[in-house]
């Protein structure tokens, strides 16, 4: 038990309680305070009629306030009932959420295979392009030896236009010629037999 001197409209009191010496004065300064407010209020009052007064209001206000903690305390016991037993609307929305998360776990799942399954399509045409590349590299060089060998050929088929062209003018001038001494032989061969005809010789058979 604790035990302090408190002071309500000039006089002393003892005040004892098992509530601290600050809480304990908290309530005297208060009782003090309200009865000071109704001395004011009403100046000719006598001190037994203000402590009444202040009694009554205090007595007044403690029943309010227990009637507003009753209802409150109902309130509570109402709230945990319903905590306890969720309402349907309640249900249906956990039920909803609850399938709405499935369905993005489920979403999520096939994202994921899906991106390893694109990852290993990337993987594979990134080692095809590698191969690409070197096939590429090869290829190169075999093109580069074809073009050497098509420039060869082609120096070989224009050497060897130039060498039939020659050959075919060196023919036709030939033809040109042996028909110019097919000719001068038949002239030459006419003036024999004038020759042998007019001597009177016979040619040989």
């Amino acid at each position: 038990m604790n035990k302090v001197i408190v002071t309500i409209q000039g006089a002393n009191y003892t005040m004892v309680g098992e509530k601290s010496e600050k809480e304990m004065l908290t309530i005297a300064n208060y009782v003090n305070s309200e009865m000071e407010k109704l001395k004011e209020s009403a100046p000719n009052l006598g001190s037994l009629k203000i402590s009444i007064l202040t009694s009554l209001n205090l007595a007044d206000l403690l029943f309010e306030c227990s009637s507003e903690n009753e209802d409150l305390l109902n309130e509570i016991d109402k709230l945990k009932e319903q905590l306890g037993q969720p309402n349907e609307e309640i249900e249906a929305q956990v039920a909803e959420l609850r399938n709405i998360l499935s369905t993005k776990e489920m979403e999520l799942l096939n994202s994921r295979h899906e991106i390893e399954r694109l990852n290993n399509i990337v993987s594979e045409q990134q080692n095809q392009i590698d191969g690409l590349s070197n096939v590429s590299e090869g290829s190169k060089s075999e093109i580069e030896d074809y073009k050497a060998q098509i420039e060869s050929l082609q120096n070989s088929l224009q050497e060897t236009n130039e060498r039939a062209e020659l050959a075919e003018s060196l023919s036709c001038e030939w033809q040109n010629k042996s028909f110019d001494l097919q000719l001068a032989i038949t002239e030459l061969e006419e003036q024999l037999k004038t020759i042998n005809n007019a001597d009177g010789i016979i040619p040989a058979e």
